[in-house]
């Protein structure tokens, strides 16, 4: 029997091979995905990071052996490597500085509203910090803390003074409120830090006249 290559069994066979659709069918994984709100997703137990304004919503995600994509639409909005190890993180840098400019933000504004609710006219002192390119968030948390300190009167007119003379330091604004402080003869601010443990921080005063009587009665 006379042996045959490969190449004359192909050649034979050729004309009974059937030909390919056009155009070829698709293998890849399409899904919807929910983004957390962190603007993660998730495939099989690892998270793909995405931009932060798709936090919350829900694209589609296309997956094959080699790439992770999340289309809006027709809109590709993220690309990553497949991983097939478990439990993985996959994120890109630019997602990450996203997301931590949102937190930052986030904090900034509930401290700010904290502020604007308990000393009318702050912004003028918002915009000050702004204007002289400080760390909003940075001030922010050194005026909640005097704040803290000194109660929303005494930190009020301390601000309205420190915008009178142009400034907008919290240090001045310090300054100012033991300033205030010592001419009303106020009790020296003590800083207490509870904890988030304690829910209940106020202290309710009584009447000692009952324990005077209860000391007579002994």
């Amino acid at each position: 029997m006379r042996e045959r290559s490969i190449a004359d069994c192909l050649a034979e066979e050729r004309e009974r091979l059937l030909a390919l659709p056009d155009p070829l069918p698709t293998t890849d994984l399409v899904t919807p995905a929910s983004i957390d709100k962190t603007a993660f997703a998730r495939l099989d137990t690892n998270l793909y990071s995405l931009p932060t304004t798709y936090a919350e919503r829900t694209l589609t995600l296309v997956a094959d052996d080699a790439w992770v994509r999340f289309l809006d639409g027709a809109a590709e909005v993220a690309r990553h490597p497949r991983s097939w190890g478990r439990r993985q993180v996959i994120e890109l840098p630019e997602h990450r500085e996203g997301l931590l400019r949102q937190r930052v933000g986030a904090a900034e504004q509930t401290g700010q509203g904290r502020l604007r609710a308990a000393i009318p006219g702050i912004d003028a002192l918002f915009a000050r910090w702004v204007d002289a390119g400080r760390n909003v968030g940075s001030l922010t948390a050194r005026t909640l803390y005097l704040l803290e300190l000194y109660k929303a009167d005494l930190l009020a007119q301390a601000v309205a003074k420190v915008l009178a003379h142009g400034m907008h330091d919290p240090g001045a604004l310090a300054q100012v409120c033991e300033q205030h402080r010592r001419s009303k003869s106020l009790p020296v601010p003590v800083a207490v830090d509870l904890g988030a443990h304690v829910p209940d921080r106020e202290v309710i005063p009584h009447d000692l006249e009952s324990y005077d009587a209860h000391r007579r009665r002994d």
